[in-house]
């Protein structure tokens, strides 16, 4: 909170909903109180546990937790307005409109898994670009490190896939105010955990996967992932570039193959085309050599797929 706020300003940040700040104690509508635990049938995210695992400087150390929001991005962009510190993570057990690039929707409805947006406060334009290639690589890194899974890797722009199937997926808006005085980034995160995800559409056509699905179907604990997780983030966002793109390329899913570009993503395959990821430029953007002429192109946010049936027709 923002020095000497008082019982509005606290009403106007948080509301009912519960948050966790740097010494572990609860805040609600002004009154600090014990810290408690939260559930949902007993699956709900257990924050004393997850403050007790965290070793952290900034990233998670202050944390605001509620059971069902409508989107963790949501209430991250009203807080990230509003003062908070660097770090600051907003966390729910389930989302009623949770969302991924594009707008498209993001099925978080199992308490399972793990949902969380973080807000954070870099420097310069640079860190914007590590956060970019972090997020992602934190989320491979502690897959293996908490979760079982050794096999994650990173696809470029914002997804974490095992094999040819999506684990998680990464939203990353940036607002910049006064130039890069006041630089803030939004970074969602929906990571599937513990889901068995047999009711889950994507499944059907082996687009997704969860942790519990890939490490031999044992539980992971949530708490224990976050924490990783948030130690993973930090650490490499302060990495100089180089340094961490050492480690990003060695975790890469794309680079040296050839792939399915979507200029228009998934909504027009008669503009699809194949290209090999050649590498990767200093402002964060995938450069590409098309398969028909060699031509070299600089992708920015375009959809780009390594599914076989993902190819144009034209291109087989």
């Amino acid at each position: 909170l923002p020095h000497g706020a008082g019982s509005r300003e606290i009403r106007r940040f948080f509301g009912t909903q519960n948050c966790w700040s740097r010494n572990g104690c609860r805040m609600v509508l002004g009154a600090v109180l014990r810290r408690s635990t939260m559930s949902i049938g007993g699956t709900g995210f257990n924050v004393k546990k997850f403050q007790s695992l965290l070793a952290t400087k900034d990233v998670g150390r202050t944390i605001v937790y509620k059971p069902n929001m409508t989107s963790t991005m949501d209430e991250a962009d009203k807080l990230s307005k509003s003062g908070c510190p660097s770090g600051s993570a907003v966390l729910a057990d389930s989302q009623t409109h949770g969302r991924g690039r594009n707008n498209r929707i993001w099925t978080s409805a199992s308490p399972s898994n793990l949902y969380v947006s973080f807000i954070l406060r870099p420097k310069s334009f640079d860190q914007v670009i590590n956060i970019n290639f972090a997020a992602p690589l934190a989320v491979a890194m502690a897959a293996d490190s908490s979760g079982g899974v050794s096999d994650a890797k990173v696809k470029w722009p914002n997804d974490v896939w095992v094999g040819s199937r999506k684990l998680a997926g990464i939203l990353l808006n940036t607002m910049a105010s006064g130039g890069t005085s006041q630089l803030t980034v939004n970074l969602g995160i929906g990571v599937n955990v513990n889901q068995d995800m047999s009711e889950v559409k994507e499944i059907a056509k082996g687009e997704a996967t969860s942790l519990f699905l890939e490490n031999g179907e044992k539980r992971v604990e949530r708490e224990a992932f976050l924490a990783d997780l948030c130690q993973h983030l930090e650490d490499l966002i302060s990495l100089q570039r180089n340094d961490l793109m050492q480690i990003y390329q060695k975790y890469d899913i794309l680079l040296g193959k050839e792939i399915v570009v979507m200029p228009n993503k998934k909504e027009d395959p008669s503009t699809y085309y194949m290209a090999k990821a050649v590498e990767y430029s200093k402002e964060g953007y995938l450069v590409v050599e098309d398969c028909k002429g060699g031509e070299k192109k600089i992708l920015s946010a375009e959809e780009v797929s390594i599914r076989p049936g993902d190819q144009p027709r034209q291109a087989k």
